[in-house]
């Protein structure tokens, strides 16, 4: 007798699959639902890897350009506007030392933030905010430390970017600056996306701050050896200028002497003729430029014995330019003081640097025969005292302004200067142990002298 019994058509593994499946969800195939919830978490799945490739992507091409740049502060602006535009913020900031031997980490760019540049807020160093991010070497959400690890000064800060998150910039295994970025523009919380974004980012930049910092030292390490060795050569050439001016002014004096007596000489003889009397005194007025030309080699190679003691830099400015008070207002030249007036003393010859000041004073007043403004200001720094004379006449061309502080070198017109008096600046200055330097500004120019402070 034939059975009723239907035979299935369907393959044996498909059969056993959905046999699987009907044990899975109790006995009854998979529904609609479960496979729109599968496609969605797939779907999620896929965004997040996507994402990720493009953060991967990203960071590749960042870390790539950071490390091509080597100016410090566009590095530092970098880092911060791709910070924001790759997360979707709008406040920033970047502490980081202000050098190595600091122990505090004081802002040094922030973007959309609230201005508190003036203020004396900073992260100190082994606090246990610190040390609890650098330990975790990730960010950390502004919520979980604020009232909990910070401390009064560091959640002060951290009010300014709430909620928000605090990256710490690790380079090696040390902590090298500190991170904050606030306010996502969409308005939702941080992401673990934006947070291991912002992980990645922070150790990419750490490295190409370092390499910036290292770059930045040796620049400035090159520039010093330049300067030094610049400052070498023209010593030399000073000191050979000024043997063989001596030289010269030794043999010139003689017969320079006998000349003035015999003009003397001429004069008493020919005092009944008023063309001879012209004569002579035209011949002695140029002799006594020449007298005073060959005292100006003497002294540029060998200055006076100078007498250093306690001096008050303040006073000796302020007796120059009283004395030049009347050539200022025939010249209608307006004088400008800016004086830090806790300035300390200083170890000098008063007498030597009146001479100094007044030919500063007595070459600005030169190229403003018009009229303009002389600004002479002081200032202080740890171990230096920094006196400024700045004109506003037509300055120094670039090109000679290497050459102003060598012997017989002027920019003035023949007969107006020997060009010897910035020669003899230079010289009694670098006897104070101290440097004179000169820098065209707009308008105008500036002589700075810089003088060692008494310890």
């Amino acid at each position: 007798m034939a059975s009723n019994k239907k035979t299935s058509t369907k393959p044996a593994e498909i059969r056993a699959s959905e046999k699987k499946s009907a044990e899975s969800t109790g006995g009854a195939p998979e529904s609609d639902s479960g496979l729109t919830q599968k496609i969605t978490n797939l779907t999620e799945v896929n965004r997040q890897l996507k994402r990720k490739i493009f953060d991967l992507y990203t960071i590749f091409e960042i870390s790539r350009n950071f490390n091509a740049v080597l100016d410090y502060e566009m590095l530092l602006d970098t880092f911060i506007l791709t910070s924001l535009a790759q997360v979707g913020a709008s406040r920033a900031a970047l502490f980081l030392k202000r050098d190595e031997q600091s122990n505090k980490f004081s802002l040094v760019k922030c973007k959309g933030a609230p201005d508190f540049n003036n203020s004396p807020l900073c992260f100190r160093g082994g606090s246990s905010l610190l040390e609890y991010t650098t330990r975790l070497n990730r960010p950390v959400s502004t919520l979980e430390v604020i009232g909990k690890i910070a401390d009064k000064n560091e959640a002060e800060i951290l009010r300014h970017f709430h909620p928000g998150q605090v990256v710490p910039l690790i380079y090696q295994t040390r902590l090298s600056g500190v991170f904050v970025i606030a306010d996502k523009i969409s308005g939702r919380a941080f992401g673990m996306d934006d947070i291991e974004f912002l992980s990645i980012l922070g150790s990419q930049i750490s490295v190409a701050i370092e390499n910036a910092r290292l770059y930045k030292a040796e620049k400035m390490a090159t520039e010093q050896l330049r300067s030094t060795q610049q400052q070498l050569v023209h010593s030399e050439r000073l000191a050979a200028l000024g043997e063989m001016s001596a030289k010269i002014a030794h043999e010139i004096n003689n017969p320079l002497g006998i000349i003035k007596n015999y003009i003397l000489l001429i004069k008493r003889a020919a005092d009944t003729s008023a063309e001879a009397t012209g004569y002579t005194e035209v011949v002695g007025q140029e002799i006594d430029r020449i007298a005073r030309i060959v005292k100006e080699l003497l002294d540029f190679h060998r200055p006076k014995e100078f007498t250093f003691e306690k001096t008050d830099i303040i006073g000796v400015v302020d007796d120059v330019l009283r004395f030049m008070d009347q050539r200022f207002k025939k010249q209608n030249v307006k004088l400008v003081r800016n004086y830090d007036k806790h300035c300390s003393p200083v170890k000098a010859s008063a007498e030597n640097l009146k001479q100094v000041f007044m030919n500063l004073v007595i070459n600005a007043l030169d190229v403003m025969p018009d009229g303009g403004e002389l600004k002479v200001g002081m200032e202080c720094t740890d171990d230096s005292l920094l006196i400024r004379f700045c004109d506003t006449g037509p300055g120094i061309a670039t090109d000679i302004v290497p050459r102003i502080f060598e012997p017989f070198f002027t920019t003035k017109d023949p007969g107006q200067g020997t060009g010897l008096g910035l020669s003899v600046c230079y010289g009694i200055i670098k006897s104070h142990k101290g440097t004179i330097t000169y820098r065209n500004l707009d308008p105008g120019g500036c002589f700075e002298v810089r003088l060692p402070i008494i310890s």
